[in-house]
């Protein structure tokens, strides 16, 4: 409770700042700096190493809301008490947006091509090279089967029966040093420079490799020119749960007829919804992609439905156990937290009334009445 006053006496502190600018210091000082690691993020993506370069910064939104955000919740707060109109579209410029194109059309700058390949040969260099010894022929030399069959007997005197002797071939090469040899030298070379060129033309090639994430993203911008890009990608995806990300990248950009199709495969019939069948959608997509009145009309329904809905959870030993409740608790909760209107708010109140029938004939018949005037939460 303190945070939040203090956070409201804040707000009057600033409210002359934001009165006199677009955006005062602090926020665009905060963007600023979630922008300069979205654009390290993007131009290093496929080079991205976890380890050296933490986390990557992708920002789908920016707000507080339930699939993760960047802001904080006080920050969100904050923002969102100074009426200041803030969108992840402000994060990505046009050079960001055109390097997302980059990545979702399989295209490589030169020098992450390099450094991709340069990681693979290093992680395979060791084969390659037994590869090159094997072509050479050196076990057949005198020397190396004598040197090769007294290093087997010593390792069985030592330490008993060694699973195979072909096993010391290259420590043999080694003490030898024939990795010296011109001979080998220039077919180690071929096999290097021709496995780069293999694994060059592979990625170059794979373009079946779809990023869902990629995807999303783009639905969140929702800049036009991602549209041929995705509509490219549904088309050779062959998993659902690709398609079912790109068809809702292309709803939440209103692309017809992606959009249309997606709201009339969410809006069901009264029986439809009385029915005791699962949903094959999720009652969080009226919120979280489409977002209009219509959607928020249309959620309203599943708050006198019985219809069941499951949630999994994982007891103490991981063994994981369903849970099963009906879906009018997740409209409950939804309408709850985003439609914000004070009369609708006043009847929703309450840690039980969620399990009120009386509650929920309430609010369903106010959601009714009030179609078209719902004050509905930004969601950024």
């Amino acid at each position: 409770m303190k945070r939040i006053v203090c956070i409201i006496i804040y707000c009057l502190l600033v409210l002359s700042v934001v009165q006199a600018k677009q955006l005062p210091d602090f926020v665009q000082q905060r963007l600023d700096s979630i922008k300069r690691e979205t654009a390290r993020s993007l131009r290093d993506y496929r080079v991205w190493n976890v380890d050296i370069d933490g986390r990557e910064t992708l920002p789908r939104r920016l707000g507080f809301f339930p699939s993760g955000y960047i802001l904080s919740y006080e920050e969100t707060y904050l923002i969102d008490s100074l009426g200041l109109n803030i969108s992840v579209g402000m994060i990505y410029d046009d050079e960001m947006r055109d390097r997302i194109l980059q990545l979702m059309r399989n295209e490589y700058r030169e020098d992450e091509l390099d450094t991709l390949i340069n990681r693979y040969m290093g992680y395979n260099l060791s084969s390659y090279e037994y590869d090159a010894m094997e072509m050479c022929g050196f076990d057949t030399m005198e020397v190396f089967r004598n040197t090769l069959d007294s290093l087997y007997l010593d390792i069985k005197s030592k330490e008993g029966t060694p699973y195979s002797k072909s096993m010391y071939k290259d420590k043999v090469f080694k003490l030898l040093q024939l990795d010296t040899t011109n001979i080998y030298k220039r077919i180690r070379n071929q096999v290097v420079e021709r496995e780069r060129e293999r694994e060059k033309q592979e990625l170059l090639n794979d373009t079946n490799d779809i990023n869902t994430y990629l995807a999303e993203l783009c639905g969140y911008i929702g800049d036009k020119r991602f549209i041929k890009p995705l509509i490219e990608i549904l088309n050779k995806a062959e998993e659902d749960y690709q398609k079912e990300k790109i068809i809702e990248a292309l709803a939440r950009m209103r692309v017809e007829p992606y959009y249309t199709d997606y709201v009339k495969h969410r809006t069901l019939t009264p029986e439809q919804i009385r029915d005791e069948k699962w949903l094959d959608f999720k009652l969080e997509d009226f919120v979280y992609v489409l977002g209009t009145q219509e959607a928020y009309l249309e959620l309203s329904k599943y708050l006198l439905s019985n219809k069941p809905n499951t949630i999994v959870i994982e007891d103490a030993e991981d063994h994981p156990e369903s849970t099963i409740y009906p879906v009018s608790d997740e409209a409950f909760y939804l309408v709850r937290a985003n439609v914000k209107n004070n009369d609708l708010q006043e009847i929703m109140k309450g840690e039980d009334s969620v399990s009120d029938p009386k509650v929920l004939r309430q609010t369903y018949d106010w959601m009714q009445k009030n179609y078209g005037k719902y004050k509905i939460k930004r969601i950024w």
